[in-house]
């Protein structure tokens, strides 16, 4: 065993104690360390935590350093900085065996010579907690703590394997942007390189997806993951990262037609169009012709170059493709990506289409044409689905000043929804300057705060940048209806800002 030295030995024997007040049961402890959500502060468990490893029985103690394996890494992290801000009883490392709950509790103590004892007696077995908290002192600020902590991680004979190798993995990552965290990560996956596969099965499931990443990045690298065990991580892990490249690992261990149509089904687009790629090198026009009205653009834009590439007319494609019944979304945003301006008449029957997704794709392709149907696009602006009513703000609003501002008024109400009355309003202020000021004044005392917020952003930016430039005045209507609404404004804008509102008016 590592000798502590003559001075920490007379220190520990000399520092004073100070005894800790219990705030909760063990059993309430116990229960606060196995929730999935926190339900006690940190500072409420670690004097828990000094209190047990102080006065509960042998089993007791036993039984807490066991639920402090299971902890999550931001947990933990939480907890050693509570702990350090604690009231001590110095615990005494200087003789005997401290048991896993004493070891860890002192390593997180405030002082560094009591941290860097505990750290040191922690080389032997590995504990899942001793092997998280040995990742949090290897990043210590004090470079004492720092390097004992990995010493004794460089000292294993051969990696941990189970619990304990997925909470250093995922404390490794946590603690990854830390000053000294680089070490940490760079000694995790070196250590991951030589983890045979069965051990690897906990960190590939882990809930952390930095921890899963890494895992993966390994056993990929090593050619250590069956073709299935692949495959079923590139279609259904939650990791887009890790679906693409266990989808490429797949692809090169197994490239069979199999393989790649059952990734070429997956939900993730990169996924689709990594296989369609593959596929497409191997002349299988088929897929690729399918993917041609796949919903998302990526894949679409694979397919499309690997058919421009086998000399297909890729707006005839579409054409056909629009002209069935009824037409995907896809195709409609393929024919907005392909097509010429007379093909604008074929996406205008989408407008009515009952799906929202096929009305959104149908402006969307239009406003690539470089078409815009103004009267068919008008009802639109008072869809039920946000989507389509953003699009078709879109298409319109270089077409504002040209819309009648009385149907505009009347998407305002406030008993329409929210994204019809937003709509309306980004029209009303994208038409003639001195509109785009009525409607502003007329919303600064708007019962929804984000209309009103944007009604008073909006006249200050009028205010600071526009106003200069507005060399005509307002029509006489429109000066009687600014002059009352100046006047109506005075106690939300102040005397300064309708001042100036005056002054720009004439």
């Amino acid at each position: 065993m590592v000798s502590l030295g003559k001075r920490l030995r007379r220190w520990l024997r000399g520092a004073t104690s100070v005894s800790v007040r219990d705030p909760m049961s063990p059993e309430a402890l116990l229960g606060a360390l196995s929730a999935a959500r926190p339900t006690r502060a940190a500072a409420e468990i670690a004097a828990a935590l000094l209190s047990v490893s102080r006065d509960g029985d042998i089993s007791l103690r036993a039984e807490v350093a066991e639920a402090l394996a299971e902890l999550a890494a931001s947990r933990w992290l939480a907890i050693d900085e509570a702990l350090r801000n604690q009231l001590w009883a110095v615990p005494d490392l200087a003789h005997g065996e401290p048991e896993v709950l004493r070891l860890l509790v002192a390593a997180c103590h405030p002082d560094g010579r009591l941290r860097e004892a505990a750290v040191i007696r922690m080389a032997g077995p590995i504990h899942p907690a001793t092997a998280a908290v040995l990742a949090i002192r290897a990043c210590d600020w004090v470079s004492e703590v720092r390097t004992a902590a990995r010493g004794v991680i460089e000292g294993w004979p051969s990696p941990p394997s189970g619990p304990a190798l997925t909470s250093l993995t995922a404390m490794a990552f946590a603690l990854q942007a830390r000053r000294a965290g680089g070490w940490l990560v760079a000694r995790v996956e070196l250590l991951l390189q030589d983890v045979p596969a069965q051990h690897l099965e906990p960190l590939l499931t882990a809930a952390d997806r930095r921890t899963r990443r890494a895992a993966y990045r390994a056993a990929t690298a090593a050619g250590r993951l069956s073709p299935d065990r692949l495959m079923r991580a590139a279609v259904n892990d939650a990791d887009l990262p890790i679906r693409i490249m266990c989808a490429r690992a797949a692809m090169l261990a197994t490239p069979d037609l199999p393989v790649l149509r059952a990734l070429f089904s997956s939900h993730s687009a990169v996924v689709r169009a990594e296989a369609l790629t593959a596929l497409a090198a191997r002349g299988h026009l088929a897929e690729t012709e399918a993917a041609l009205a796949d919903r998302h653009p990526l894949v679409r834009e694979t397919a499309q170059g690997a058919l421009r590439r086998a000399g297909v007319d890729l707006a005839a494609a579409y054409r056909q493709l629009v002209a069935m019944s009824p037409p995907r979304p896809g195709a409609l945003a393929g024919l907005g990506e392909t097509g010429a301006a007379e093909d604008a008449d074929l996406l205008t029957p989408s407008l009515a289409d009952p799906r929202p997704a096929a009305r959104v794709e149908a402006i969307r392709a239009m406003r690539r044409l470089g078409v815009i149907r103004v009267q068919a696009l008008v009802p639109l602006l008072n869809d039920e689905f946000g989507g389509v009513t953003r699009q078709a703000v879109f298409a319109l609003r270089q077409h504002a000043a040209t819309l009648d501002p009385a149907l505009l008024n009347t998407m305002l109400d406030p008993d329409n929804p929210w994204h019809i009355r937003f709509a309306g309003y980004r029209l009303l202020v994208a038409g003639d300057v001195w509109q785009r000021l009525i409607t502003n004044l007329r919303l600064i005392q708007d019962e929804d705060d984000r209309l009103r917020n944007a009604a008073r952003s909006d006249i200050g930016f009028w205010l600071d940048s526009d106003a200069a430039t507005a060399y005509r005045g307002p029509a006489p209507h429109q000066f009687g209806e600014l002059a009352k609404l100046i006047d109506q404004a005075l106690p939300v804008l102040g005397r300064d800002t309708t001042r100036l509102l005056r002054f720009h008016i004439g």
